[in-house]
């Protein structure tokens, strides 16, 4: 506003220098209506200032503690450490069975490095649970059909059949030295643990359960002799499943359908990439690790057709927690830091479930 001021100020001297006696007075009325304005806002703030220094003082005089925002992942650092805490530290502290639970924000953030590393959880149907072990009712579709009505005849009240999931959640997790002394660094430390060590176990963990379900589960296709035997399978796949249908397959097997030729040496393309997602016959194809699933004798490619979101039920109890371990034994001054995951995989609707075997 002061700037405003001296800007008009300057115009009514250009409008006198100019001799141009009406403009002058126009730009002087503005000229005056600026300065009142600026004087009230003056006075404002010295108001307002005022104001300000009093509130300051009554704290001085009444020891108010200055508040700060405080940040989940110290506070929780600062308690694994066994440092002491401020009573806004404390409250940030979600527990679970005497450990801290993770900001959902550091377990987003770690899922996604997860996937970085290969993980099958994404494929599932992810169902969040509060106990380590219980039922949950699932929709049996294998045993679910609806009858004919003929003309004229009533309508057979039913309902959809289920069956009880049992599930039990494991544990998943490790136990690593922390070494530091200084809470700074430990907070580091612990999201570096956590963000690299532990995550490459818990994906490995994960998909090595997911895989034991699904290879388990399989019919087997009989004699498959090329990928031919393959889209057939995914062809004739009930319309109910089809929409959600996907390959599994293995490195061998990822790798003669990606380089498979023709008779005159001509790629045939069977694997095409769109926006960053693989696909095989016009479905989601993913590779998983060899060593999760062992071929039969003489084979060395495995594929598997299924809807894997039906036929895997992937159970997590929310949260991963970190913790000081309780185990006896430690004779120095560092501390043994424990990160844990609990999650359970079990088997839904198998119906879409075929593995085929080539050499």
């Amino acid at each position: 506003m002061k700037k405003a001021v001296e800007e008009k100020r300057a115009e009514v001297r250009g409008a006198l220098d100019a001799k141009d006696a009406e403009k002058a007075k126009a730009l002087n009325e503005e000229l005056r209506g600026l300065q009142d304005s600026l004087k009230i806002a003056e006075e404002l703030e010295a108001d307002e200032k005022r104001a300000l220094e009093n509130q300051k003082a009554k704290k001085e005089e009444r020891g108010d503690v200055k508040v700060e925002k405080v940040s989940e992942m110290r506070a929780i650092v600062k308690s694994v450490m066994g440092k002491e805490l401020s009573a806004e530290e404390r409250a940030v502290i979600v527990s679970s069975d005497n450990s801290a639970v993770l900001p959902s924000q550091f377990v987003n953030q770690l899922q996604e490095i997860k996937k970085g590393f290969g993980s099958l959880k994404s494929i599932c149907d992810v169902i969040p649970v509060t106990k380590n072990s219980g039922t949950i009712p699932m929709v049996d579709y294998d045993q679910n059909s609806l009858a004919d009505i003929a003309e004229g005849a009533d309508i057979v009240d039913g309902s959809l059949v289920t069956t009880d999931l049992n599930f039990t959640c494991s544990k998943v997790g490790l136990i690593q030295t922390l070494s530091s002394e200084l809470v700074d660094d430990a907070e580091v430390e612990i999201e570096s643990i956590a963000r690299t060590n532990f995550s490459e176990i818990a994906v490995a963990k994960e998909n090595k359960k997911i895989m034991t379900v699904i290879d388990t589960n399989a019919t087997a296709v009989t004699t498959p002799t090329s990928y031919e035997d393959l889209e057939n399978v995914m062809d004739t796949a009930l319309p109910a499943v089809k929409s959600g249908l996907i390959t599994l397959c293995n490195v061998a097997g990822y790798a003669y359908l990606k380089n498979k030729k023709d008779n005159q040496e001509r790629p045939l393309n069977l694997i095409t990439n769109v926006n960053g997602v693989e696909y095989f016959n016009n479905k989601p194809i993913i590779t998983f690790d060899s060593s999760l699933v062992t071929p039969g004798a003489g084979m060395t490619k495995i594929f598997y057709s299924l809807n894997s979101k039906e036929a895997v039920k992937f159970l997590e109890r929310a949260g991963v927690t970190v913790a000081r371990s309780t185990e006896a034994g430690f004779n120095d001054d560092t501390i043994k830091l424990r990160i844990l995951e609990r999650l359970a995989v079990a088997k839904g609707s198998v119906r879409s479930v075929k593995k085929l075997e080539l050499a």
